[in-house]
């Protein structure tokens, strides 16, 4: 049973958030804490102040606004209590605070709560890196009585963007004047307007095409829906900052593995001659893949089998093996999970096989095996991972 202290218990999206957690199983809230709280009745207990709440909770969601901050960060490190801060509009000196809390206690902060979003936000990222050149424009809607602007989650998205481009753009917040759109830019454009909920979209141009990527909030209960989900999360967490690309990843693991096969390994005994060795691949066309120094002192990669001919005439006392497959474990959520290449290498020691060679990154493992236990180690691979 995870037990929540909702902060802003009061305004509708803790009503909310309390509303959603009594009626899911393996939540209880204990408490809420709420300004207007004096005279006011709901089925939990209600302080006006945090310090005046000293009842027992495993995390702490705030759904209030940016000010509130002052009293949660201390209330929650004195309590060793876990953080949910689903409120935006946070500034750069009040985010700093929040990171200085996080070496102390768990603190979940994300620029928006709905599951939804954030699945939408890694599929923006990657819409990015797909359509180069494409003009980048971001619209969000909400509704009359939201007071930050642009929406924080507007913000995650640029942010998101501009993370997975190589040429970093300038963020131009709404149009006016005559000024032309230049090609480094993400335009963001702010509607406010009745009842809305929330709506954002991404908008790729390109020469006689569009990509358009959109979500729309029917409720505010997504976002509570959302908070739940960050507090069973966070409360199974040690110190730290996470978000919701951390809770979407936790599980995801090991989510392809794929082999290739036609490869053959260079061995060069010294590694000194690294910037020489790869200047004459380059020269001669020959595309290198993995890379790794070897004992003693020497280099090894991979090349296209066809290209070994070529490779071991333009390099003097080359070593090369052909009819190799290069097997590949991969999947975003590796970089957030421990124990990946435990599992990896203790599936191969099973199966008696010994890598010729390994490359690693943060969400894959590429190994260099014989083509006659390549096949072998891919089905153990898919079977323990069911990728």
């Amino acid at each position: 049973m995870t037990k929540i202290l909702v902060n802003g218990a009061l305004g509708k999206m803790g009503r909310m958030l309390a509303a959603s957690a009594m009626e899911t199983e393996g939540f209880e809230v204990v408490a809420g804490v709420d300004k207007y709280a004096a005279g006011a009745k709901l089925s939990f207990p209600l302080f006006e102040r945090l310090a005046d709440c000293g009842l027992g909770a495993d995390v702490l969601i705030d759904f209030s606004r940016p000010d509130a901050l002052d009293d949660l960060l201390p209330y929650a490190k004195a309590k060793k209590l876990a953080l949910v801060l689903a409120t935006t509009g946070y500034s750069k000196e009040q985010m700093e605070e929040v990171r200085a809390a996080a070496k102390e206690i768990p603190v979940f902060k994300t620029a928006n709560m709905s599951i939804g979003v954030n699945v939408l936000l890694n599929l923006a990222k990657r819409a990015a890196v797909d359509l180069k050149g494409f003009d980048i424009e971001i619209i969000e809607r909400h509704h009359n009585t939201k007071v930050d602007a642009p929406s924080g989650t507007a913000l995650l998205f640029a942010d998101g963007i501009a993370d997975a481009l190589r040429d970093k753009p300038e963020y131009v917040f709404g149009r006016e004047g005559v000024a032309k759109r230049e090609k480094d830019e993400i335009g963001i454009h702010a509607v406010r307007g009745g009842t809305l909920t929330g709506e954002h979209e991404i908008d790729f141009y390109g020469s006689d095409e569009s990509v358009i990527l959109s979500h729309h909030a029917a409720s505010r209960r997504i976002f509570a829906i959302g908070a739940l989900r960050a507090a069973e999360f966070i409360t199974q967490k040690g110190p730290g900052l996470y978000d919701m690309q951390d809770l979407l990843l936790q599980n995801a693991g090991v989510t392809q593995v794929h082999a290739e096969a036609g490869q053959s390994l260079v061995t060069l005994p010294d590694a000194a001659r690294a910037s020489e060795i790869f200047l004459k691949m380059a020269e001669i066309g020959v595309n290198i893949d993995m890379i790794a120094q070897v004992s003693p002192g020497g280099v090894a990669f991979t090349i296209a089998e066809g290209e070994a001919e070529k490779a071991a005439a333009a390099l003097n006392g080359a070593e090369i093996q052909e009819g190799l497959v290069k097997l590949t474990a991969a999947g975003l959520g590796m970089e957030k999970q421990c124990g990946i290449a435990a599992g990896i290498f203790g599936e191969l020691a099973r199966l008696g096989l010994k890598p010729l060679l390994v490359t690693t990154s943060e969400i894959q493992v590429s190994i260099l095996l014989r083509a006659d236990e390549a096949q072998r180690a891919a089905s153990a691979l898919h079977e323990a991972y069911r990728a």
